[in-house]
């Protein structure tokens, strides 16, 4: 996916001047508006690691590209070797996949598997390679883009759910662990974003611009869990009536 800037960008904040960015999944939709924002808050530099190269068409320089598998601790750990001098202190992770299928699928038990590798294996393979390298510079910001299916099942994305109520239960865990540390730890809820893994869903799409606005906002105000676009309008509704609206996913 290619990643476009034709123009400069006008700085929102003044606050990520200097700020050096690891963003793991950055070569889809919501890594490249995540990249293009940060890039307009004056980040210093940020590395796009994902499992496929990225392609980039931009004015930049402080933009660079990294091939990593976060299935593969391995891969993890000879990443963290290579940008190991870079003084990286805000961690992004948005790498995710995405079966849209039923448990009572033919193939269900290799949809959760593979959701499972991804989605939540993946997010302890880079906390646990990513942690000790935040540890050593005195802290940072670590932020995991969960969904709002996090805490709530749609039967119709399964395992998906499963695999990301998994990972919203382990940024939990790293929150608690990680704070004495010095590293604040954000969750990123959103409901329907418009990417590729989404184009066959129906009903409205938060655009993935919007999103990556949001998350660069919570990483400025200091948000820990960020519920953009309607998600906290959906969560309140949620929070007042937990088996009313999980009868209401179940329809």
């Amino acid at each position: 996916m290619a990643i476009i800037f034709k123009e400069k960008r006008v700085h929102m904040s003044k606050q990520l001047e200097g700020v050096n960015v690891l963003l793991f999944g950055g070569s889809g939709g919501i890594g490249s508006e995540l990249t293009r924002v940060l890039i307009a808050n004056g980040v210093a530099s940020i590395i796009v690691a994902s499992k496929r190269q990225a392609k980039f068409q931009l004015e930049c320089d402080s933009i660079s590209n990294e091939l990593v598998d976060v299935t593969d601790l391995k891969s993890v750990q000879n990443l963290a070797k290579r940008v190991e001098s870079r003084d990286i202190s805000v961690v992004i992770n948005c790498t995710g996949i995405n079966s849209n299928a039923r448990l009572s699928v033919v193939n269900g038990l290799e949809n959760a598997r593979n959701e499972m590798e991804v989605n939540y294996f993946g997010l302890l393979n880079v906390s646990t390679v990513i942690g000790p390298m935040l540890f050593a510079r005195g802290g940072g910001v670590f932020i995991q883009v969960l969904s709002f299916l996090s805490h709530v099942n749609l039967p119709a994305m399964a395992t998906y759910c499963a695999s990301k109520a998994a990972a919203h239960s382990v940024t939990q865990a790293l929150r608690a662990e990680w704070k004495s540390k010095g590293i604040r730890v954000c969750g990123v809820y959103p409901t329907a974003v418009d990417t590729t893994m989404s184009r066959d869903q129906n009903g409205p799409k938060l655009s993935p611009a919007v999103l990556a606005t949001e998350i660069v906002e919570g990483l400025l105000n200091g948000t820990e869990d960020i519920y953009p676009g309607d998600a906290s309008i959906a969560y309140q509704k949620l929070l007042r009536n937990p088996k009313a609206f999980e009868k209401e996913m179940a329809e």
